[in-house]
């Protein structure tokens, strides 16, 4: 066998080693075995290379059925950190969590409007990165990587932003000015994908072959998980149900089509909205030139009636734009996140009811369309699983260059 494809293979079997006993949280080498299909000699080998690199530690001796008490394994927590950074609508948010993707420190940033450059970005996120490995006492050695989630279309092999709405960005490539600036394996990937990784490893598409993550923010992003597998397309830009066109005469996007779905769902979408409904005089917010999604949701919530509508619109838009995903990829689960789920039942009650309305009566449809509570770390986190992903796959990923 080539060397190349026993690095690979290698590489897979550790990720599954690793993979099965985060999963269980302690388990046998012989539950190894027959969890993941390697031969026990195979197993025995893996976490040997694994106990070595402080991952993985022996627990208590679990129980007999028979014979020697077999030993358990368990995660080391302390085994490796990472930082998850998400680069959100004029915030920066970052986290640093261990092995287990529990989050140890986190820093927030704002970003002023005429601060949102490439390199002023870049020097943020490595001064929010200092504050929380300040918070942990971690060195730069301890930190394994950087994993950085963005709302746009991006390249994860070679790290270049394609576009990035939320500032207008087009062919920059962060990776390379956050890694130059720091010194830390840097990882950037799409802020849809790196949630729905998040789902998968310790969320709602735990154990799932086939889900869909959709994160409702400024715009509408998507993470598909086929077969198990994450699906990035052709050139790694899969996903982006926030542009499917639903009405070619509608609203321009800032994507430069007309009538994108986020252009109706979107949380900038429904400002822009509830703002020409202020200029109007259908409401009257207490300072139309600052009206936040926030102020949005509680006068909705409060009985204004205009902005209720925006609210309901949006959300059969979204029902429809979700039916077609359901016929497509005949998903066991869709996972709805994201800020924009601070709406509630003012976009998802119609969303809901929209849904069964533009299915096939001749498709048997049992998928679950769940809407979660939103945590502001959660597209942090999800950057740094992404990182760890990287640590389980080879000990190579923990070493850092020289600086």
């Amino acid at each position: 066998m080539p060397a190349a494809d026993r690095t690979l293979l290698r590489a897979i079997n550790r990720f599954n080693v690793l993979h099965a006993i985060r999963e269980k949280k302690m388990i046998s080498r012989v539950d190894i075995a027959k969890s993941t299909g390697l031969s026990q000699a195979s197993v025995t080998g893996i976490t040997a290379d694994l106990i070595r690199e402080d991952l993985l530690f022996e627990k208590q001796a679990g129980k007999s059925i028979g014979g020697r008490r077999p030993i358990l394994l368990a995660l080391n927590p302390e085994g490796a950190y990472t930082v998850g950074v998400f680069l959100s609508f004029q915030q920066i948010s970052v986290v640093i969590v261990n092995l287990q993707a529990d989050i140890l420190a986190s820093d927030t940033l704002s970003i002023m409007k005429q601060k949102n450059t490439p390199e002023n970005i870049a020097e943020l996120i490595v001064q929010a990165i200092h504050s929380c490995m300040w918070k942990t006492d971690l060195s730069k050695k301890q930190i394994s990587g950087v994993g950085v989630a963005i709302p746009g279309l991006v390249d994860s092999q070679t790290g270049l932003i394609r576009f990035l709405p939320n500032y207008q960005w087009e062919s920059v490539n962060l990776r390379d000015i956050i890694h130059t600036k720091i010194q830390i394996p840097t990882y950037v990937e799409n802020s849809a994908n790196t949630l729905t990784l998040a789902e998968q490893w310790f969320g709602d598409g735990k154990g799932l072959d086939n889900f869909i993550t959709i994160n409702l923010e400024h715009g509408v992003g998507m993470g598909v998980v086929i077969n198990g597998q994450l699906y990035r397309g052709h050139k790694g830009i899969a996903g982006e149900f926030g542009h499917v066109t639903m009405d070619p005469k509608g609203p321009l996007c800032r994507c430069g089509k007309k009538g994108c779905l986020e252009a109706f769902v979107g949380n900038n979408a429904i400002l822009r909205q509830a703002k020409e409904a202020a200029k109007k005089g259908k409401w009257k917010p207490a300072d139309p030139n600052n009206i936040t999604i926030e102020e949005v949701i509680q006068a909705a919530r409060e009985g204004e009636n205009c902005l209720k509508k925006i609210f309901k619109d949006a959300g059969r838009i979204l029902g429809i734009g979700l039916s077609n995903l359901l016929e497509i990829f005949n998903p066991s689960k869709i996972i709805i996140s994201g800020k924009g789920v601070n709406a509630g039942d003012l976009l998802f009650d119609t969303m809901h009811k929209t849904i069964p309305n533009h299915l096939s009566t001749k498709t048997d449809h049992t998928t679950d369309v769940i809407v979660q509570a939103w945590n502001p770390t959660d597209n942090a986190r999800g950057a740094g699983a992404l990182v760890l992903q990287e640590v389980y796959k080879s000990p190579a990923n923990r070493i850092l260059p020289t600086i």
